[in-house]
């Protein structure tokens, strides 16, 4: 017995397909980037300074052409993406760190004790060089930084970088690709693109899309829409430009190199319309994150979609509840990738260590429910419940099936009133920051070999 959980029919998922390329045809696409203008213009298509405009076949040609799985090389480890089975990755980009309370700007031991929580999560399948923000580091080294650490202390597969302009992106990735010892053929970095409105691609963007296109790299390309601000008033239309973009940034990517693996990521989520501003945890995310399922399908794409994003600023109910509703969807629809899997609170403004610990058993009660359980012969106990009788008691040893078809969690409170009395009256909160130095303590610093040695001193000397 599985839950069942999808959106929609055919019929209105070829709609919003029919809708964006009339869309791309009619409207276009603004690239914020010479040498991605320069590139259409050699394919032949509309241009028109900054706009690019798209013909059915133009667009349909490059579905086909981007695959529908890749492998996702880190260092000793891998992931298979698009295959089936959710893989849940870290925070990106938070600016403030939340802990016992209270708020702090992000430092060096924090992007440190995220990568450690990461690495030991048995939840989370992928580390990232971008899990916060690094404002304590001078601009012109930070994305040196963010990959010397990441490298230094992750094992699992990361998130690539994807600012500092083409020649930084190059380079960095020269850099992961030297570290890892892979060929050329293998995907070893996924960036990340996030586009800079409803129908319009930054300048940083494109060079980060030309980069990984040129080597083979898998891009994530995300929709920039904010529901009443650079889009429509209405879901339908929100979602409709935000498809487009998508669209329009996967032909750029298989104009410059056929092939190139793209996740598909249509961040649509609630909105605030009194603040003009995305509302991350807001019950319509879960349409959101359905009907990109959907979309998906139909493109035969892998999807990233999900979170356990929230605008509350503490641990409370709301940040419960809005997080309960982003991850059950993702779970639920069998996402790809599962981004901010763990720890965000404060419309991703903010990471915190003890949500993080919480997010994590969140994620595996999900894991849980998306398996059901069995009806069959042994799992309905006839024999014994005849053997029992009408007034049987099944008190006894805990059996097997009992640990396979129930979880039993660690951070929710079920003691008695008293009970909990007894022990201090702690709350979830409470026994999740117990964990956290456990945590921290049970990492096993990485042993590397001196080309790698030589490679992490020359991206952070200084660390």
């Amino acid at each position: 017995m599985k839950l069942n959980y999808s959106i929609g029919t055919l019929e209105e998922v070829e709609l919003i397909h029919a809708y964006s390329l009339e869309v791309l045809r009619d409207v276009g696409a603004v690239f914020h980037s010479e040498d991605a203008i320069e590139i259409f213009r050699k394919h032949g298509f509309k241009v028109d300074g900054q706009t690019v405009y798209f013909k059915k076949q133009e667009v349909e040609d490059a579905i086909k052409s981007a695959p529908p799985h890749y492998t996702w090389y880190g260092n000793q480890t891998s992931v298979e993406i698009g295959k089936g089975g959710l893989k849940a990755t870290p925070a990106y980009g938070p600016i403030y760190v939340h802990q016992n309370g209270e708020y702090k700007k992000s430092a060096h031991i924090d992007f440190v004790n995220f990568h450690k929580l990461n690495e030991t999560s048995e939840v989370m399948d992928v580390s990232s060089c971008n899990t916060l923000d690094v404002s304590f580091v001078p601009v012109n080294k930070r994305e040196e930084y963010r990959l010397g650490t990441t490298l230094k202390y992750c094992k699992k597969p990361i998130y690539g970088i994807v600012d500092g302009g083409y020649k930084k992106i190059n380079y960095c990735l020269d850099k992961m690709k030297d570290f890892y010892g892979v060929t050329d053929d293998k995907v070893f970095s996924t960036g990340l693109l996030a586009t800079m409105g409803a129908m319009q691609m930054s300048t940083d963007m494109c060079e980060a899309l030309i980069a990984y296109s040129e080597r083979k790299q898998a891009i994530i390309i995300t929709s920039g829409t904010v529901l009443g601000a650079n889009a429509p008033q209405s879901m339908a239309g929100s979602f409709v430009l935000g498809n487009a973009m998508i669209l329009a940034g996967l032909v750029l990517s298989q104009l410059v190199n056929p092939g190139t693996p793209v996740i598909y990521c249509a961040k649509f989520s609630s909105s605030d319309i009194q603040r003009l501003a995305p509302a991350y945890g807001g019950i319509e995310a879960m349409l959101g994150c359905a009907t990109s399922r959907a979309m998906a399908s139909y493109y035969e794409l892998p999807l990233q979609s999900g979170s356990s994003v929230t605008e509350s600023k503490a641990n409370d109910y709301q940040g419960g509840a809005e997080t309960f509703s982003n991850l059950f969807s993702a779970y639920m629809l069998e996402v790809d990738c599962l981004l901010h899997a763990c720890g965000v609170l404060d419309s991703m403004n903010s990471l915190s260590y003890e949500k993080y610990i919480l997010d994590e058993e969140m994620n595996l009660t999900m894991k849980h429910l998306t398996e059901g359980y069995f009806i069959n012969d042994e799992s309905v106990m006839i024999d014994l419940i005849k053997k029992k009788g009408p007034t049987g008691s099944y008190l006894g040893r805990t059996m097997k099936m009992f640990l396979r078809d129930f979880y039993i969690p660690k951070y929710a409170v079920r003691d008695s009133h008293n009970e909990w009395v007894t022990k201090g009256k702690l709350v979830s909160e409470d026994l999740a920051r117990q964990q956290i130095d456990k945590r921290l303590n049970a990492y096993k610093e990485i042993e590397h070999d001196q080309d790698q040695v030589r490679i992490i001193e020359e991206l952070i000397p200084e660390f």
